[in-house]
């Protein structure tokens, strides 16, 4: 049994069963067994769990390189500018954001700061190497009231989520405990998180499950505290609430994955594979105007990136590379860009004003 397990174990006996985000709090983040605290996790299209747009292409880096010129030039180049990423794994986004940057951008590249927040420490050494080219563009803090852009790409859907289903006084809410055996789902009364989370945002209820985060209040508040005025752009999978949650999801959106393979047992090996959620963006939405964040319409990730270059980048990568590797280029970009079940529909990319103008296109 992993430490996160045993630690999952210790709390129910000590308290009785605890609700499903503690569950996926201590089997995610667990400091010496959860998945992503251990460094466990693993990302990669052949070898990992799961894959990242930024280990498919880095022209997806590239595309979000032109996005962070134009927040420089709307907040008027600023000295220094610093860009925060919340999540940055081992650092290949940070890395081919920057290259692309310090090629393009001569004037810009020497006011970069870049800053990796809620870094896990079991991926130093790995993002340490890979920003080992600029390493003299990186801090450990952001300076106060600075300006800038905190960026994050699939940070929200890990923050732990609660399990609801029903309506009014039939609301349940989805608890695990520990049978001797293996751990199980129990449906109770819901949790007062859950309660004081529904007394200040309403999903969509029903005879469906709902995932809820509150969490993801925190979060914002943090990123958006981070800098003093700029842009917060968050890249995850999800949707708004209406269209998110419904009959159309009875069994609501967390998942866990293992080799690239949806895990039917959402409890099997807490600490061996990772557990995520669709993030809720009408909730992120509104958590941002209690904070002063303005938002720009909420877009999926294909729209995303043509506006930003994607149809430019393609044509400097053909010209780059010999024709027996256009092809192979441009099939590994298109998991990117795919509708239906691919990341250009299902990833959605919302980015959100503190006291700068909009970004539009």
């Amino acid at each position: 049994m992993s430490p996160a397990a045993e630690a999952i174990r210790a709390e129910i006996r000590e308290r009785g069963p605890i609700p499903f985000a503690r569950f996926m709090e201590l089997a995610l983040f667990h400091p010496q067994g959860g998945y992503y605290a251990s460094g466990r996790v693993r990302i990669g299209v052949d070898e990992g769990d799961f894959t990242t747009a930024p280990h498919i292409s880095a022209l997806f880096a590239r595309c979000l390189a032109r996005w962070v010129e134009a927040a420089d030039r709307a907040l008027g180049g600023p000295d220094p500018f610093v860009l925060v990423e919340g999540g940055p794994g081992e650092g290949r986004l940070a890395r081919d954001l920057l290259d692309a940057l310090a090629e393009r951008r001569p004037d810009l590249y020497p006011r970069v700061r870049y800053v990796a927040d809620e870094a896990s420490p079991a991926l130093d050494a790995r993002r340490r190497e890979f920003l080992r080219s600029h390493q003299d563009r990186c801090l450990d803090q952001a300076p106060p009231a600075c300006a800038g852009v905190y960026l994050s790409n699939e940070l929200v859907d890990a923050l732990p989520v609660h399990r609801l289903r029903g309506e009014g006084t039939g609301l349940e809410e989805a608890w695990v405990d520990w049978d001797g055996r293996a751990f199980r789902e129990v449906w109770a009364p819901p949790s007062a998180a859950a309660e004081a989370f529904l007394a200040r945002y309403a999903p969509p209820l029903g005879g469906w499950e709902v995932e809820v985060r509150p969490a993801a209040e925190g979060w914002l508040a943090r990123a958006a505290g981070r800098i003093g005025r700029g842009y917060v752009l968050t890249i995850d999978y999800g949707d708004r609430a209406e269209r998110l949650f419904g009959p159309h999801r009875p069994l609501g959106t967390v998942a866990a994955y293992r080799a690239h393979r949806l895990v039917d047992d959402l409890l099997a090996d807490p600490g061996e594979q990772d557990l995520t959620a669709h993030v809720d963006f009408t909730h992120l939405q509104q958590v941002g105007e209690r904070l002063g964040l303005a938002a720009e319409p909420l877009m999926n990730q294909r729209e995303f990136l043509f506006r930003w270059g994607l149809e430019e980048e393609v044509a400097a990568l053909e010209q780059r590379l010999p024709e027996v590797d256009r092809l192979a280029a441009m099939q590994a970009l298109a998991p990117l860009l795919l509708p239906g079940p691919g990341m250009g529909d299902t990833f959605r990319v919302l980015v959100q004003a503190k006291g700068a103008e909009g970004l539009g296109s």
